[in-house]
C-alpha cells in the first residue's frame, strides 16, 4: 500500500458523516484521563507532604474507575449516551467542588474525596469506540476507525504527562486538576450533543433470541462464549506493559545508568505503538477477526522475549521499540473483535469491561513485577512480561473455534 493510499483511509474517515462532530470533543473529552489522575496525585502529595499519601489517592482513583466504568457503561446501554454524559458532567463538577473543599480539612478526608471525582468520570474511550460500532459500517472504515483510536490513546499518555507538568508548572497542581476537569466536562457536553450519538440509544437487536427466562442472563457481557477469553486477553497484555514499567528502570540502573533514563525509555514503546497503529489501520485485511486477533498477540510474545535477555541499555532500547509496534493494532483489534461478539444492547458495558480488565492487568502487572523484583531478581521479574503475553495468547486460542464464527464481515476489504 502506498502512502497516498493509507492517507486516503484517514481521509476517507474524516469524510464520513458525523465523524468529526463526534471525534474532535471525544479528543477533548479523553485528554482529561490522562492528565487529572497525575495532578491530583501531584496536589496531594504536596498538601500532606507526603508521596505515600498521594500513591494512596491514585490506588482510590483507580479503584473507583475500575468500579464505576462497567456500571456507566451498563447505564449508557440501558438509558442512552447522551443522558448518562450529560448527568455525569454535572455530577463531575460537583465532585471537584467537594475535593477543593475537602483540601482544607485532614490527609484522609482530602484522599477520600478522589473517590467521587474518579466514580464520576465519563468512560469516554469505550464509549467513543461504541459509537464507531454503532455509526460505521463493518469493515474497512471501522477498522481504520478502531486504529486510529488506539492509536490516539498511545498519544494522550504520552502527551498528558507533559502537560500536567507543564501547566502545574506555570499554575499548581490544583489548578492543573480542574482545568483537566473542565476539559471533561465541556467535551462530554459537546460529545453527548453530536447528532450522531443518538444512534447510540437503546435499541431492540433483533438478532437476539425472544425472551426466555434465561435472556437477561444471556445478555450480560461474560456470559456470552468468546468474551471472558478476550477480556483475560486485555488483562494479559496490559499486564506484559506494566511490568516494563518496573522491570526497565531498573534493568537501566543494573547496567550503571540512571533510573531516569530507563523511565525516558519507557516512551518507546507508546512512540512505536502509534507508528504500528497507523500502518495497522492503514492496510487492507480479508483474514478472519480472530485469526488478526491472534497473530498480533504471538507478535506480541515474540517481541516480549528479548526483552529478557538484553544486554545493554542500547539492545534494550531497540526490544522495547519492536514490543510497541503491535500494541495499538492488537488494541485495535481486540475491541473490534468485542465488538462483532456482543449484542449491541451491551456494547457500551462490554468495552467498559475490557478497559477495566486492562487497568487490573496493569495494576497486577506492576504488582508483580515488584514483589518478584525484590525476591528474585532482575532477570525473573522480566519473564514476567513474555508469561503474561503468553497468556493472553492461550486464552484467545481456547476460544479461536467460538470466535471465528463472529459475523464481522471480515472479506469487505476485499480478495487476498
Amino acid at each position: 500500500m502506498s502512502l497516498g493510499e493509507a492517507v486516503g483511509r484517514y481521509a476517507d474517515l474524516w469524510r464520513t458523516p458525523g465523524v468529526p462532530r463526534v471525534m474532535l470533543p471525544a479528543m477533548l473529552a479523553r485528554l482529561p484521563v490522562a492528565i487529572e489522575p497525575l495532578a491530583i496525585f501531584l496536589h496531594i502529595s504536596a498538601e500532606t507532604g507526603s508521596y505515600t499519601a498521594g500513591a494512596t489517592a491514585l490506588g482510590v482513583f483507580s479503584a473507583a474507575l475500575a468500579v464505576a466504568w462497567p456500571l456507566h457503561g451498563r447505564l449508557i446501554d440501558r438509558r442512552g449516551l447522551r443522558v448518562v454524559l450529560m448527568t455525569l458532567a454535572v455530577l463531575h463538577s460537583v465532585a471537584l467542588a467537594v475535593f477543593v473543599v475537602a483540601g482544607r480539612g485532614p490527609a484522609w478526608l482530602l484522599v477520600a474525596s478522589v473517590a467521587p471525582v474518579a466514580l464520576t468520570m465519563a468512560p469516554i474511550g469505550s464509549t467513543v469506540r461504541a459509537a464507531w460500532a454503532l455509526i460505521l459500517p463493518p469493515g474497512p472504515t471501522l477498522n481504520t476507525a478502531n486504529a486510529l483510536e488506539a492509536v490516539l490513546i498511545e498519544v494522550f499518555f504520552v502527551i498528558g504527562p507533559a502537560l500536567t507538568g507543564l501547566l502545574t508548572g506555570v499554575f499548581s497542581a490544583l489548578t492543573t486538576t480542574l482545568l483537566a476537569g473542565g476539559m471533561l466536562v465541556v467535551g462530554s457536553l459537546l460529545y453527548g450533543s453530536a447528532p450522531a450519538i443518538s444512534t447510540m440509544r437503546r435499541q431492540p437487536d433483533h438478532t437476539e433470541a425472544a425472551p426466555t427466562e434465561d435472556t437477561s442472563h444471556n445478555r450480560r457481557p461474560w456470559r456470552i462464549p468468546g468474551v471472558v477469553a478476550i477480556l483475560v486477553a486485555a488483562g494479559g497484555a496490559a499486564a506484559a506493559f506494566a511490568v516494563l514499567e518496573v522491570t526497565v528502570p531498573a534493568t537501566v540502573s543494573a547496567h550503571g545508568d540512571a533510573a531516569a533514563t530507563g523511565v525516558a525509555l519507557l516512551s518507546l514503546p507508546p512512540a512505536a505503538s502509534v507508528l504500528g497503529g497507523l500502518v495497522w489501520g492503514a492496510r487492507s485485511h480479508t483474514r478472519q477477526p480472530v485469526n488478526r486477533y491472534l497473530g498480533l498477540l504471538a507478535v506480541g510474545f515474540v517481541c516480549m522475549v528479548p526483552l529478557v535477555f538484553a544486554s545493554s541499555v542500547a539492545v534494550l532500547a531497540v526490544c522495547l521499540f519492536l514490543a510497541g509496534l503491535p500494541l495499538a493494532a492488537l488494541s485495535s483489534e481486540e475491541f473490534g473483535l468485542l465488538g462483532s461478539l456482543v449484542p449491541k444492547t451491551v456494547i457500551n458495558e462490554s468495552f467498559a469491561l475490557a478497559a477495566t480488565m486492562m487497568a487490573v492487568g496493569s495494576a497486577a502487572g506492576t504488582l508483580a513485577a515488584g514483589a518478584v523484583l525484590g525476591w528474585l531478581g532482575n532477570t525473573e521479574a522480566r519473564l514476567l512480561s513474555p508469561a503474561a503475553a503468553l497468556i493472553a495468547f492461550v486464552a484467545v486460542l481456547s476460544m479461536r473455534a467460538t470466535l471465528s464464527n463472529v459475523d464481522s464481515l471480515a472479506s469487505a476489504d476485499g480478495g487476498r
